[in-house]
């Protein structure tokens, strides 16, 4: 159980729609999601094994335990390479394009967390910029907030896994739960060749003929046959190549700082209201609490909840809208994370007061999932413009890195002692963040469901307040000089079920 700012261990061991991509291409693109380190770690951390090999004995309460320094710095310090991989991911993708990224898994722990975490920031940075272009408009928070499902579906895997190697007594155990994260690698390198190019990005880099080629590919029949793709082929070349790449500077002035402060704010949002102390931490705050013998189920029913919950919230954000989802998950997050913090800041806590705190622990990460934790990833991939996308996506992800880096660095201090010893009044804290993030959606973010990029453009250029966004008709001069055919064909292509 996990007590004085350490992690222990006794000395015996621990107790719809069709997407217009691929059918392979989320499950290929978000490979490396798919067995989550972070969620692999929370668990490898508990092992009665690795806390002999990286911790010291206690002679006193007769266990292994990690120092809180030690587990501060193991979480947090592998988020460098994280950092690394979303501050070279943009001009790697104006370059190369989005499919040229793939990754690896070094053998050294630490230094191999480090290098993971570099494919990480590649990964969380391509994928949803690349879903953005390449799929229709009414489809791609369904897409894009894919990345979520696969983030909870690794951290189901993993804490099977975990669950299932911790009863090992030797190194074999957490040593095959940290391998196990080269399979993601393999799958991405194997399905890359299948997976085509973005058509902005070769329109952009005048290779016409090769994005008219992949809209034949991913689109359906029908819109092949009445040369619908031409006519999306046209409509791109009007608008992507007037937008060359804009320099790193360009995201703060006039005309595009107002979308940049909207996607670091929803992104520095996901990890303040503690999606990071769910993932890395969850093991050991259900040891805390005293249950230990039950840590790494409650954290597979955890995982397993989230994974149904994100699977749901691809469906909502096309649907009821993502300014809509993410208010309210950012409220019910508020209560849940209250109730954590009022149940466990009881004096003589009852069995029923800590199952409670479990259950308002489940359910916040599960609506976290399914809301704020996608709607990061929609909104920031979608809210850049044409000739600052990748760099508006590789900014916010930096400072979700930086954020992130200092919740899984302080935690360990404020969750135990030496530190704060807040335990379950930590969740008080992430409550007043969520409260800040549905004022913040309230008054600032705007709806984009269902709006090209172009037309993403052209709401901004009007500097509508946030809530106007969704009511507002654009009138841009792309559709504006289209016969009543073409206008026609436009929307089929944006609207179509593929």
């Amino acid at each position: 159980m996990a007590g004085g700012g350490k992690l222990y261990a006794n000395r015996e061991g621990l107790v719809s729609k069709h997407v217009a991509t691929h059918s392979n291409l989320p499950f290929v693109l978000h490979g490396e999601h798919f067995l989550c380190d972070s969620a692999s770690f929370s668990g490898v951390q508990t092992f009665s094994p690795f806390l002999k090999q990286f911790g010291s004995y206690n002679e006193k309460k007769a266990t292994w335990a990690l120092p809180t320094r030690t587990v501060s710095l193991m979480n947090s310090l592998p988020l460098l390479g994280k950092f690394l991989g979303s501050m070279i991911v943009g001009p790697v993708i104006e370059r190369f394009g989005h499919l040229q990224v793939t990754s690896h898994t070094p053998a050294q722990f630490i230094v191999g967390r480090m290098f993971i975490y570099i494919a990480v920031g590649l990964v969380e940075n391509v994928v949803p910029t690349y879903e953005s272009e390449i799929c229709p408009a009414p489809l791609r928070g369904f897409c894009v907030g894919s990345i979520q499902l696969f983030l909870t579906f690794g951290s189901l895997i993993a804490g099977i896994a975990n669950e299932y190697l911790s009863g090992y007594t030797g190194n074999e155990g957490w040593m095959i739960a940290t391998g196990m994260q080269g399979v993601p690698a393999v799958i991405i390198l194997l399905g890359l060749p299948f997976t085509p190019n973005s058509p902005r990005w070769l329109i952009n880099n005048n290779r016409r003929e090769e994005a008219l080629s992949t809209l034949h590919r991913i689109r359906p029949q029908r819109l092949v046959d009445e040369g619908l793709c031409e006519l999306e082929i046209s409509v791109l070349e009007n608008s992507e190549t007037t937008h060359e790449k804009q320099p790193w500077s360009a995201l703060f002035n006039s005309a595009n700082r107002r979308r940049t402060g909207i996607a670091l704010t929803i992104m520095a949002l996901q990890q303040l209201t503690g999606v990071t102390f769910s993932s890395s931490y969850g093991t050991t705050f259900y040891k805390q609490v005293g249950l230990g013998s039950m840590a790494f189920t409650y954290a597979a029913v955890n995982n397993g909840v989230s994974v149904v919950t994100a699977a749901i919230g691809m469906v909502l954000f096309d649907t009821f809208g993502r300014r809509d989802v993410t208010f309210h998950g950012c409220w019910v997050q508020t209560v849940f994370l209250c109730l954590i913090g009022g149940l466990g800041s009881k004096t003589n806590r009852t069995s029923s007061d800590t199952h409670g705190m479990v259950a308002s622990f489940i359910i916040y990460a599960a609506v976290l999932h399914a809301t704020l934790g996608p709607s990061a990833y929609i909104t920031a991939a979608e809210v850049g413009t044409a000739s600052l996308r990748e760099k508006t996506m590789a900014i916010s992800t930096a400072l979700n890195v930086v954020v992130s880096f200092v919740v899984v660095y302080t935690t360990p201090y404020l969750l135990s002692t030496p530190g704060a010893n807040l335990g379950p009044k930590l969740g008080y804290i992430w409550a007043g963040f969520a409260f800040v993030g549905a004022v913040w959606v309230w008054f600032c973010m705007p709806e984009l469901k269902g709006r090209s990029l172009e037309e993403v453009d052209e709401l901004f250029a009007a500097k509508l307040p946030a809530w106007k966004f969704k009511s507002y008709k654009t009138h841009g001069r792309f559709e504006v000089e289209m016969s009543p055919e073409e206008k026609e064909g436009k929307k089929e292509i944006e609207h179509t079920e593929v």
